[in-house]
């Protein structure tokens, strides 16, 4: 006599459940959930256009460091904005809203900045300060300053220049702050 039993509809379900469970982790945000929840939806653009009006506001950006600047024990780096796509990763393939800055910690024999160079991509939770720090140009040509509250660096292309193209297990180096 052949029929189903529930121990073997069970057997069944038990891969596909974990099937799915790996999926929907593999398919979630670099940036852990309780800080997630604290970004306002705000765009760089509105930002950039009166940072103090938006002082101690959380955001969500990425894009491409451009430089980085020791300043005694903080670290700017300034990034070059771009869209987040999958998992908040920076999408180099989709245009520039501009330009951020942002300040970390260094504490002594802190190596974990070591990999900030330029093209580098990263997802940044930051607190906005107001405007980076003086140059030769005018205030107003100053891009926003975030604090650093969370820092995801992205691994390097596997083909530079090409396309992403890969399956992505695992965990990837961040500095939480």
């Amino acid at each position: 006599m052949t029929g189903s039993t529930p121990l073997k509809r069970n057997m069944l379900l038990a891969p596909g459940l974990l099937l799915l469970a790996v999926a929907l982790v593999a398919c979630a945000s670099v940036v852990p959930g309780e800080l997630r929840e604290r970004v306002r939806s705000v765009s760089l653009a509105e930002v950039d256009q009166a940072p103090e009006s938006y002082a101690g506001t959380l955001l969500l950006l990425g894009g491409e460091v451009l430089a980085v600047n020791p300043r005694g024990k903080w670290m700017e780096i300034e990034v070059l904005e771009r869209p987040l796509g999958y998992r908040d990763r920076p999408r180099p393939d989709r245009p520039s809203r501009g330009r951020f800055a942002v300040v970390i910690p260094v504490q002594g024999g802190d190596r974990r900045t070591d990999k900030l160079g330029p093209g580098r991509l990263v997802t940044v939770v930051g607190e906005v300060r107001g405007r980076a720090g003086p140059s030769s140009g005018t205030p107003s040509d100053q891009p926003p300053l975030l604090m650093a509250r969370y820092i995801h660096l992205w691994p390097p292309p596997l083909f530079p220049g090409g396309p992403e193209i890969g399956i992505h297990f695992g965990y990837h180096g961040s500095i939480s702050f």
